[in-house]
């Protein structure tokens, strides 16, 4: 298995947080009628896609990167609608949400 290079790894948790951050202002834009909130995650969404790009032309391996961004930013959306938006979480909902993201991160790794 070839070593990923460490800017991978760095623009993979630049656009996990950049679509996180977009995810986190998306009840704000009210169904995408206020305008600044609308702009601003559009403008955070296509940046953290952008960031997406960069990071395959950079050597990030689409069958490992792809499936590991697909599980870590519902978790981070998770948090934020828990700390942001109080919304609740049963420990069990939490296991298994946590669970099934490392089931996806960990098939993605296996040859």
């Amino acid at each position: 298995m070839s070593s990923i290079p460490a800017r991978v790894y760095a623009l993979f948790f630049v656009s996990v947080g950049l679509q996180v951050a977009a995810m986190a202002i998306l009840p704000r834009t009210r169904g995408f009628t206020a305008p600044l909130p609308t702009l601003a995650c559009a403008a955070l969404f296509v940046c953290g896609i952008g960031v997406v790009a960069r990071m395959y032309v950079s050597g990030a391996k689409l069958g490992i990167m792809s499936p590991l961004l697909a599980a870590v930013i519902p978790l981070g959306v998770i948090a934020i609608g828990i700390l942001m938006y109080n919304e609740s979480a049963s420990p069990l909902r939490i296991a298994l949400l946590v669970g099934a993201c490392a089931l996806i991160g960990g098939a993605s790794m296996v040859p």
